[in-house]
């Protein structure tokens, strides 16, 4: 059932008086606002606000504190200041909320005379209030589905208009003080997108953008935002308990707060890296941000065309391929020679090159873990469509056997060892000319006899590597030999 609330005037203020003896510390009071922001849905927000104090003891009111708050993880400190206890009271101020705090109350009730548009007043007694539809008491009977509208004498005890932190603290002084509350929140998260312009053949423009996604239930503005680059461990727990209380003792912070240079700085955090982007910022609830993180032009990069052979060196095996085009690699070194050199969050890098009539078109995209400075990346954007490769074992030649013999089971097995010649060519169609990569991978216990005319070099176990520079309309062919042994078993 629908049901909308409306609240006598003159009656906005809490009827407890403890609330009225609370000290509510609200956005006016706020000095600053930090915000390190996680990877992983997570934040950590620091709070720094002034609060009229009386020398004993107080109860103040943090209002306007995240809905996705991990309410065990919250500090609140000052100079001579002592935490006695903190609660964190989220039932906020709404018409389900106003209503099953007021079941035994008598409420007024309206509804609209279809007829002539009057309101006609009447009492009711809320019995419950279950999933927004109270069930309500009159004189003439109980109504489980009254489609009017529900009046309210006073807000119940408790409901708050924002999410709030409550503390029992105590003053060494009566005061004015800096008041600093820290604690993690759920709901706002950080990821890098990267937009890469091809300028030529050796060197590209790339820029980063930091987009951050507020669901944390309150708006942060003005504030300080850090990005924490790495997988932070987090113990999930199964319940936690709200409303919660814990003790806490008083705790001392220091936060520095040095002028950033223009666009963002960097630094290392243990095993982790931060980011300080150089301008406050307001990040609305429910909003999604871009900022510009960072602007590197004439950085130098690599193109490769990388072919993995198909050709397989036993006897009964494929003995060819036909048109395999290679790999589309974009090699990127992140070092500062080749004008980068940028510890780089993890993220989705895409790649733009304008075409001969000055259009901008999209060539490829790929995501990067966290890469380091100094690191090397390896990009694959697809496919070269005008490069492509044929392979074939052109001859196969038996050059010894030994056997059979007894294997010690009820089966006897025959050593052999076979000559395979192999011929791969690598056809360029294109305008400019293309290093290629071709690499074979080996049987076990197989050698390269010969090669030619292209010498190819051993990269790790059982794998050859080719380096070939095949010319704009032209092609290179590779050959070589390979010995490899193979068994045959025979069983009874």
């Amino acid at each position: 059932m629908r049901f909308a609330s409306l609240l006598m005037m003159g009656v906005l203020s809490f009827s407890s008086a403890a609330m009225a003896a609370e000290k509510v510390v609200g956005d006016n009071d706020k000095l600053s606002l930090d915000i390190s922001v996680y990877n992983r849905s997570l934040a950590l927000v620091k709070d720094v606000r002034k609060v009229s104090l009386i020398s004993g003891e107080n109860d103040i009111a943090f209002e306007g504190v995240a809905a996705n708050i991990k309410p065990e993880t919250a500090i609140l400190f000052g100079e001579g200041l002592k935490v006695l206890e903190q609660n964190y009271d989220y039932d906020l101020l709404n018409a389900e909320n106003l209503a099953a705090k007021s079941v035994g109350e008598t409420v007024k009730t309206v509804i609209v005379n279809p007829e002539n548009g009057e309101n006609v007043f009447d009492t009711a007694e809320i019995l419950s209030a279950g999933y927004g539809r109270p069930v309500l008491k009159f004189k003439y009977g109980v109504d489980a589905d009254f489609p009017g509208r529900l009046v309210f004498e006073k807000i119940p005890a408790g409901l708050r208009n924002k999410p709030t932190l409550v503390a029992k603290v105590i003053s060494d002084k009566a005061a004015t003080k800096d008041i600093s509350l820290a604690y993690l929140t759920n709901g706002i998260s950080w990821k890098t997108n990267y937009v890469v312009n091809v300028v030529d053949e050796s060197k590209l423009n790339m820029t980063g953008w930091v987009t951050i996604n507020n669901e944390s239930g309150i708006d942060y503005n003005n504030a300080k935002v850090q990005l924490i680059a790495g997988d932070v461990n987090e113990v999930r727990e199964v319940m936690r308990g709200r409303p919660m209380m814990l003790q806490s003792k008083s705790f001392n912070a220091v936060v520095n707060d040095e002028a950033l240079a223009d666009g963002a700085s960097e630094e290392e955090l243990g095993g982790y890296h931060l980011y300080n982007l150089p301008n406050k910022t307001t990040i609305k609830d429910k909003q999604t941000k871009q900022i510009s993180l960072i602007e590197k032009n004439g950085v130098k990069y690599k193109k490769e065309a990388k072919i993995s052979s198909q050709l397989y060196f036993n006897p009964g095996s494929r003995a060819k391929f036909e048109q395999v085009h290679p790999d589309m690699y974009y090699i990127i070194n992140n070092k500062e020679e080749d004008n980068l050199g940028f510890q780089l969050p993890a993220g989705i890098i895409r790649f733009y090159e304008k075409d001969e009539g000055g259009n901008l078109q999209f060539i490829g995209e790929n995501s990067i873990n966290h890469v380091a400075k100094d690191e090397t990346m390896r990009l694959r954007l697809g496919n070269f469509v005008n490069i492509f490769a044929t392979g074939k074992i052109n001859n196969i030649e038996k050059v010894s056997e030994t056997g059979p013999v007894q294997d010690g089971t009820r089966c006897k097995k025959t050593e052999k060892k076979y000559l395979y010649k192999a011929e791969v060519s690598i056809t360029n169609s294109g305008k400019n000319a293309q290093e290629v990569v071709y690499t074979q991978n080996m049987p076990s216990g197989g050698l390269i006899t010969t090669f030619a005319p292209h010498k190819g070099t051993q990269q790790q176990f059982g794998v050859y590597e080719w380096r070939v520079n095949v010319p704009a309309g032209g092609t290179e062919v590779i050959t070589f030999s390979v010995t490899a042994p193979h068994v045959d078993r025979v069983c009874d």
